[in-house]
């Protein structure tokens, strides 16, 4: 910490700030002008947190570390301070994120080369981490950053996993307007949900409006979602499903599962219903575009143990 100097505060979350720092030992005068090389520092409090939760952080640490991208946020550092911190210094994106992009932009949309622009640069960003094996998890406009001549960066890996070669993942985690189907269809998942991800940040770049909107409380009243909901303690009236979705089929059982394609009341069609439950296990945390962000851990009999697998730490080799 020694080596950067504090300009100011920038942003702040539930588990942490970040800083515009000045890195003190770049300084070069050219002329009569000082550059001063400035950078973002992100720092994790570790205090009072979980082990899962200190892991994650140590996770996003060593994974940023590892990536090496023009359309990638750039890695300048990192560390961990006296064990109640640890800190990220990334590259400073001068022009803001694409949420407030859109909103400076007050209804004026973009011209058709500059979103093909930004699309090619995510596309080749998101194949980047696809042929690392990395899965964001977590691509919206907020996490899209902007530098000069309008070029665009990908960053903020604070959810995102280490998969294996054909490796799914089962874990519900990301912001609800920009997940992908399989997530509420308790259908494990791998790297075409980012891909997901990002068309709904192209429409939205594009529109000036989400593709979908899906607050938390709506995405809990999904039918697939009700028989593990049951499961879970000191609900709020607001999560269960309206009557008439249950109610209205003649001859069934009021508060019975709905019936599907395959004529039964099993929320998957002819699969094997397991047991399941729904934990959170990292963070809620809404950012300024309104967007709330859930990781929840869906436990299930058929994939338990993938389900509970986090990023791995283990070292790769980039391509």
């Amino acid at each position: 910490m020694d080596d950067y100097e504090v300009i100011e505060q920038i942003g702040r979350g539930a588990f942490g700030a970040a800083f515009l720092v000045l890195h003190k030992a770049e300084r070069e005068k050219v002329g009569h002008i000082t550059q001063n090389p400035l950078y973002v520092l992100k720092k994790i409090r570790l205090a009072k947190q979980t082990e899962k939760f200190k892991r994650t952080a140590h996770q996003e640490m060593n994974l940023i570390a590892k990536l090496n991208n023009p359309y990638i946020v750039g890695h300048k550092d990192g560390w961990v301070e006296k064990e109640s911190f640890v800190c990220i210094v990334t590259s400073y994106c001068e022009g803001g994120d694409m949420a407030e992009i859109i909103k400076k932009s007050r209804g004026t949309y973009f011209p058709e080369k500059k979103l093909c622009k930004w699309m090619t640069q995510l596309l080749l960003a998101v194949d980047y981490l696809q042929s690392n094996r990395v899965l964001h998890r977590d691509l919206k406009c907020s996490n899209i950053f902007l530098i000069e001549h309008s070029d665009n960066r990908l960053g903020d890996f604070g959810v995102a996993k280490l998969l294996n070669q054909e490796d799914l993942t089962s874990t519900v985690v990301g912001t609800p307007n920009y997940m992908c189907l399989e997530l509420l269809a308790d259908i494990p998942y791998g790297y075409k949900s980012d891909i997901w991800s990002l068309g709904c940040c192209m429409f939205e770049i594009a529109a000036h409006q989400p593709a979908f909107r899906a607050p938390a409380a709506e995405l809990l009243r999904h039918p697939h979602l009700q028989p593990y909901l049951a499961q879970c303690q000191n609900l709020s009236p607001v999560f269960l499903s309206v009557k008439s979705e249950v109610s209205s089929i003649k001859g069934k059982p009021k508060g019975g599962p709905l019936p599907n394609k395959y004529g039964n009341g099993n929320p998957h069609g002819d699969r094997t219903n397991p047991s399941k439950e729904l934990t959170t296990i990292h963070d809620s945390k809404t950012d300024d575009s309104g967007n709330s962000r859930i990781i929840v851990e869906c436990t299930s009999s058929v994939h338990s143990k993938e389900a509970r697998q986090e990023l791995t730490s283990e070292p790769f080799k980039l391509i």
